[in-house]
């Protein structure tokens, strides 16, 4: 039975592996008209709007504080959580934008309230750089994101009704040099290997612009021949979503950091499913966004990685959802 039969709805994957296993166990699942459906156990139910699960459970005031990405690290630094300062800016007001980011550059530029890492510039340090990358985002998004840069490895912290249930290191987009191919001849390699291993969310890398800006920074170009096991990082976001490789960290994270991850997405009213953008440099770390809506978080990188072990993080979310079906899973 395939999650659309069910629905009666196309949804991502995310949500096609909560349905599928959710209807495994027992849930009763009802299309109704205009494209939503009703997920029912034993007296518990929720009305999914837009193909979006998660936030059926999460209340629309997480849902509507995470969206807005400096509303939450406002609100993370006003209950002393550490969180990057920002500013949004109309995608009109440039100048006023580089006046703000000039005193405290590197910066970061992405949109207001988008998400999978489209259209997001990091490390920005020079005007015409600048100005280029904010006209960038500005071509498809009205308001514009300016947050400072700052410097430590990308994780991303699930959170799932009060537990961090899986962290993935996602590290963007690269290649390993082998001392004899280009750049271009490193990405068409990297490329097979995903056709071959087949990995459902580890897509190909494709070479534009912005690989070309990144490579910019090094002196590097698409012709360049990396060193023998030089690792070279074409995009400056890790989103899995533009190339980069997710590896499971769960059980190599501290208890004090998850603990810190933990509180900080209780300090937001009513989100239960939650991801959790975090920068680890040593003992310090910025949370640098959640992720609840539109799209709900990404939960397949847990179940699907690169490298590391599979964490069942689709079962823990049906689990809070439909608690009394957790004894169907164990059967």
């Amino acid at each position: 039975m395939r999650a659309k039969d069910l629905t009666g709805r196309i949804l991502n994957r995310s949500n096609r592996m909560i349905i599928l296993e959710a209807h495994k166990r027992g849930v009763e699942i009802t299309p109704l008209p205009n494209k939503r459906f009703k997920m029912a156990y034993n007296g518990t139910s929720y009305l999914i709007r837009r193909g979006m699960i998660v936030n059926s459970y999460n209340t629309s005031l997480a849902i509507e504080v995470t969206n807005r990405k400096e509303i939450t690290s406002r609100m993370l630094r006003g209950k002393g959580f550490p969180a990057p300062e920002n500013i949004v800016f109309s995608n009109t007001d440039v100048e006023r934008a580089w006046a703000w980011a000039q005193p405290i550059l590197p910066v970061v530029i992405k949109p207001y309230n988008d998400a999978k890492g489209t259209d997001v510039y990091v490390k920005i340090t020079d005007y015409d750089e600048f100005v280029h990358c904010f006209h960038k985002v500005g071509e498809n998004h009205k308001e514009v994101l300016i947050e400072e840069y700052i410097n430590g490895k990308e994780y991303r912290f699930t959170y799932v009704k009060n537990e961090i249930v899986g962290v993935a290191h996602r590290i963007p987009a690269n290649v390993t040099g082998d001392g004899v191919s280009t750049i271009t001849e490193l990405v068409e390699k990297k490329n097979k290997e995903r056709e071959q291993r087949k990995n459902p969310i580890h897509i190909k890398i494709k070479l534009d612009e912005e690989i070309e800006r990144v490579l910019s920074k090094l002196n590097y170009t698409l012709d360049t021949i990396p060193e023998d096991g030089e690792m070279v990082y074409l995009r400056s976001n890790s989103n899995v979503s533009t190339g980069g490789d997710a590896i499971d960290v769960t059980d190599e994270i501290s208890f004090e950091i998850k603990e810190t991850v933990r509180k900080a997405v209780r300090a937001i009213p009513g989100a239960r499913v939650c991801g959790v953008d975090v920068l680890i440099n040593g003992e310090d770390i910025h949370i640098l966004e959640m992720n609840v809506g539109p799209l709900g978080p990404m939960l397949t990188m847990h179940h699907f990685p690169w490298v590391g072990k599979k964490r069942d993080v689709i079962g823990r979310v049906v689990d809070a959802l439909f608690p009394e079906t957790a004894a169907v899973k164990e059967k």
